[in-house]
């Protein structure tokens, strides 16, 4: 059984098939939000390719969709980019049936996207390989309670993780001087103990209550010097997938409120 067959025999109840042309299926899609309402109707392709896995794209002649937008994650082929490795096959039931919720999440971030020009921060997916980088930095992240403030800095250009980064070696391979003040801005907590605390500067405190301490003095200095490596290395990587699309002389939809592709369209 190939992944497309796998797909079609664990079709959820918001999808029906229209028709099947053995190597591509055309689908009816009507995906429900949390609050079971359904947010929206959508004819889509499903295509077996070479290498085994499946890509979809929306059926022709229909346009809810911008034909290509690296910021709501559609290829220049005009597939979506429904998560990274998507297109890989499939080989179990519990594969194909997350392969559908994926989707299911697509779509409605695509709604998202359409109303608010921005994709929803907790859908966010850096572009090629920097989706990989992004995900070893959430996994560093995410036991500090830190998820939330590097996904704003990375997609909504916020916060400590997307302003000036400590420098790096130019292999990228180690951070420079820490003896430089910590990133996040963490304080040394003026008590009696002058203990340090791992947290943020808060604009609402007195200037006394607390001291920038050097990156040295972290208590979470390994996982930050890496979350930090690592943010050099995902801004490359994204960089790089960019300047690719460029290379096709790929205009811009003027969907999204910040787009890589604004700059050199006219």
């Amino acid at each position: 059984m190939n992944s497309l067959e796998l797909l079609l025999k664990h079709t959820p109840s918001w999808v029906q098939l229209v028709r099947n042309r053995q190597v591509s299926v055309q689908v009816s899609c009507a995906p429900r939000k949390a609050s079971g309402l359904i947010a929206g109707h959508y004819l889509l392709i499903l295509s077996l390719l070479r290498g085994g896995g499946v890509s979809v794209a929306e059926g022709e002649g229909v346009s809810s969709f911008p034909k290509s937008c690296p910021e709501r994650h559609i290829n220049p082929d005009a597939t979506f980019c429904v998560y990274y490795g998507s297109t890989e096959p499939l080989i179990e039931a519990h594969a194909a049936k997350a392969w559908w919720e994926y989707l299911r999440m697509f779509l409605l971030h695509q709604e998202y996207a359409h109303k608010y020009g921005v994709w929803p921060l907790e859908g966010g997916l850096s572009h090629g390989d920097a989706a990989r980088i992004q995900e070893k930095m959430e996994e560093l992240a995410a036991p500090l309670g830190w998820k939330e403030e590097i996904l704003v800095g990375m997609f909504r250009s916020k916060g400590w993780l997307a302003n000036s980064l400590p420098k790096a070696s130019q292999r990228l391979d180690r951070l420079l001087n820490s003896r430089t003040p910590c990133p996040r801005g963490c304080t040394r907590q003026a008590d009696s103990n002058r203990s340090i605390v791992c947290r943020q500067t808060d604009a609402d405190l007195d200037a006394a209550d607390g001291k920038p301490i050097l990156r040295a003095e972290c208590p979470n200095r390994s996982a930050l010097e890496r979350i930090a490596l690592l943010e050099h290395r995902r801004r490359k990587a994204q960089n790089n997938f960019i300047k690719e699309i460029r290379k096709d002389a790929r205009v811009c939809c003027g969907t999204m409120k910040h787009c890589p592709l604004a700059k050199t369209s006219s």
